[in-house]
């Protein structure tokens, strides 16, 4: 697909500085910065490093709220009582 861009001066050049340090052409620079920019509407097509940064987030993010359970609540008798037998 060709797309054609009109983007201020200002723009235009920062990208084509970046391009040229990196040493890739403007175009896929561009094209990079688009695909890795996308709007996402399906979470299972997100890039690992993304994905994982989500879910690293996530599970800070619940961190202070982890239950700690005594051994005995994982027993047979603590979970089935007399109804096991």
């Amino acid at each position: 697909m060709t797309v054609t861009l009109n983007l201020p001066p200002d723009v235009e050049e920062a990208f084509r500085d970046e391009a040229q340090a990196k040493g890739v052409p403007l175009e896929n620079l561009i094209q990079e910065v688009l695909v890795a920019n996308r709007p996402e509407t399906d979470p299972n097509r997100l890039p690992y490093e993304e994905w994982l940064r989500r879910f690293n987030a996530f599970i800070d993010s619940n961190a202070d709220n982890t239950v700690v359970l005594p051994d005995e609540a994982m027993e047979r008798e603590s979970i089935y009582g007399d109804h096991g037998r």
